[in-house]
């Protein structure tokens, strides 16, 4: 089911020249020799790539060879306990596609929508900056906002290198589909057709806020192959994704924005199981891979067109996907709590959107599951699962204060039978403690704080998330026009629609400490235009009306029912407890007071100055620091009401809860 090849690996493309439509067919396979490999049935030349079509080679690096990529670096028993999640597959290794000749062309697209014209130079230039030959790259800036300053500036840059071009995607759909950036993208493959040299062997994506190492292509090309990691019979790989990593992460990451449990933990795991984690940039695909999709474009259904394409690919001829975890792609966060917001919420509403894949692929769930791989369904449906879990923790928020206000204890147990309370004390306490050993579990590769920061992330984000979901699925209760789709698709504030990050301006300047508002504003945009008044009166209620429960406890002949009175009514020991919900919900409350900070622009880059002989005179590149500036800490978030804080106390209360059963 999988290999692996210690020494040099030589595999490649079938073809090696520009091409009208899909991939050529494979040349006929070379006759057994004594220099060549048997992988799963088949013979490869060690001495040749793609049997022969290619000279390029594919080298494994070890940790020591270019460190600058390395994300992380895991010791064997961490790969082991992590293989323990998986339970199949084997660890990707870092591969690099070495040599000049013959290589696949690649058409890079990047599609921008009102971002800022030294962005797009930017990114532009770090492109034509790969360690990659220019005759076979070509980079595609499709743009949705017609922006003629940009147009201007890329016609001048084209003057000076070929193989850069523009194309507009404004005013050519009238009614404009969810998935915006699909349309976009969309717009530049068929522009693709239209170039003399018709359409390249590899197309890719890569954000405009998005900075790629010198390495990007020969680290993800390689990974096409057998030699990449995972392999099963019958499937190729279709799809390959850097994941994605940041510059401008703010002092001690408060909002969880590096996502890094993700891209250490979860992205290895799916990996492992032929479904690498598509992120929306920094991802290759092979073009008869994408002409399998249907129309032969990205879907358009879904506002997270990266995570549908992958799940079609599965869906599709059984393509396997695969996440290069290396430090391949570096870029921006949302600097806003606003643009976050709309960033979660759409990753989100896309787990949700997944549903429309009944009404695509025109298969019942029973079909459509047998032509997935079939790993492939446990994760999806995982994902919606728990991304479902958000409604019932926003029902908790209106429940607790009902329970207390009423005098409702927390847990019903028969009133003469007191062994049945203790049991349900210490079977609730033990669920604390052994969840708390999953977070450590899975926190392994990321940390303890970035795993216990993620699944606080799921509370307080629980509100917008429900708000998401019913202003999308259930407008009418937002909505008084009658003309709803209109006053959707006009609302840029409306999350149900797509807004490019990049397009919503940072006019309160929230995390820069010279140039940010006042209290006043800040508290009244994200309180009031963002949504966090929800959080605010939900963690006054239940302050408040947990106060009055107190009050009200029921008299005890003892101090031992005292306790177990105040456990019952008010801190029953549980990770649904109101306690963490309240802690939980206080982070973006916290955020609009003591918002964090994070360095301006240019202080997070360096400009490169290239020979005489580079294809371009400069490129700008993230700072070494600035890779790691989530790591710096804040006095303010570090200590007190912090979310990881709380919640280790009360895994440690709980603990205590657990011992003290036994002494009843």
């Amino acid at each position: 089911m999988s290999h692996s090849w210690n020494q040099d690996e030589a595999v490649g493309f079938t073809t090696t020249g520009w091409i009208r439509s899909t991939d050529a067919p494979q040349a006929t396979p070379p006759p057994r020799q004594a220099d060549a490999k048997q992988v799963d049935g088949e013979w490869f030349d060690t001495n040749a790539i793609d049997r022969g079509n290619l000279r390029a080679r594919i080298q494994t690096l070890t940790d020591t060879e270019e460190p600058s990529t390395i994300l992380f670096c895991p010791h064997m028993w961490q790969r082991y306990l992590i293989k323990s999640c998986s339970l199949f597959g084997t660890w990707r290794p870092r591969l690099r596609l070495v040599g000049d000749t013959d290589l696949p062309s690649v058409d890079v697209i990047i599609p921008i929508c009102k971002e800022p014209e030294a962005m797009v130079y930017g990114t532009v230039l770090a492109v034509l900056d790969l360690d990659y030959p220019l005759e076979k790259l070509r980079v595609i800036i499709t743009d949705d906002g017609e922006d003629h300053a940009v147009e201007s500036g890329l016609s001048a840059l084209r003057s000076k290198t070929a193989n850069v071009f523009y194309t507009s995607n404004s005013g050519k759909t009238k009614t404009k589909p969810p998935g915006v950036k699909a349309v976009n993208v969309n717009n530049a493959l068929r522009f693709i057709d239209t170039l003399p040299r018709g359409r390249a062997e590899l197309v890719a994506v890569l954000d405009v806020d998005m900075i790629p190492d010198r390495n990007w292509l020969r680290a993800t090309i390689p990974h096409f192959y057998p030699a990449g990691g995972y392999h099963e019979e019958g499937k190729e790989t279709g799809l390959v994704c850097a994941v994605q990593t940041f510059y401008n992460i703010p002092d001690n990451d408060p909002t969880n924005q590096s996502n890094s449990l993700r891209v250490k933990c979860y992205h290895p795991i799916l990996d492992q199981a032929g479904m690498g984690q598509c992120t929306g940039t920094g991802w290759v695909m092979r073009r008869k891979a994408l002409d399998c999709l249907p129309g032969g474009q990205l879907p358009t259904t879904c506002v997270c067109e990266d995570f549908y394409t992958q799940i079609l690919l599965s869906q599709t001829n059984h393509w396997i996907t695969a996440s290069v975890a290396e430090h391949l792609q570096c870029g921006l966060v949302p600097d806003t709590y606003q643009a976050q917001l709309k960033q979660y919420t759409r990753w989100y509403l896309s787990n949700i959107a997944a549903t429309n894949l009944l009404q695509l692929s025109g298969h019942s769930w029973k079909a459509l599951l047998e032509k997935l791989l079939w790993r492939a369904p446990l994760a999806m449906i995982g994902a919606i699962l728990m991304h479902l879990k958000s409604h019932v923790a926003t029902l908790q928020l209106v429940l607790f204060p009902l329970l207390f206000l009423t005098k409702t204890p927390l847990v019903i147990s028969s009133p003469d039978n007191g062994e049945e309370l203790v049991w349900l004390l210490r079977i609730h306490a033990l669920s604390v403690l052994l969840s708390y050993l999953h977070h450590v579990h899975i926190g392994i590769m990321a940390g303890y704080r970035a795993s216990i920061m993620d699944w606080g992330m799921t509370k307080w984000l629980s509100p917008h998330y429900t708000v998401a979901y019913m202003k999308t699925y259930s407008p009418g209760l937002f909505q008084l026009s009658q003309q709803k789709e209109k006053a959707v698709t006009a609302d840029k504030n409306n999350v149900a629609t797509y807004v490019s990050t990049g397009s919503l301006k940072d006019k309160l300047f929230e995390r820069f400490p010279e140039r940010r508002a006042g209290l006043s504003k800040r508290l009244n945009h994200i309180l009031l235009e963002c949504g966090v008044w929800m959080h605010l009166v939900a963690v006054t209620a239940m302050v408040a009306t947990a106060w009055i429960a107190v009050r009200s406890l029921p008299d005890a002949p003892d101090n031992t029912m005292r306790y177990i009175n105040i456990l019952l009514w008010i801190a029953w020991p549980s990770n649904q407890s109101f306690i963490i919900l309240a802690i939980a919900c206080f982070t973006p409350i916290k955020y609009a007071i003591w918002a964090p900070n994070v360095g301006e622009g240019l202080e997070l880059l360096q400009k490169i100055d290239n020979g005489p002989e580079a294809p371009t005179p400069f490129v700008f590149r993230p700072r070494q620091e600035a890779r790691r500036w989530g790591e710096r800490s804040n006095p303010v978030w570090g200590g007190g009401l912090d979310f990881v804080t709380v919640y280790t106390v009360w895994v440690f209360w709980a603990g205590l809860v657990f011992v003290w059963t036994w002494w009843l």
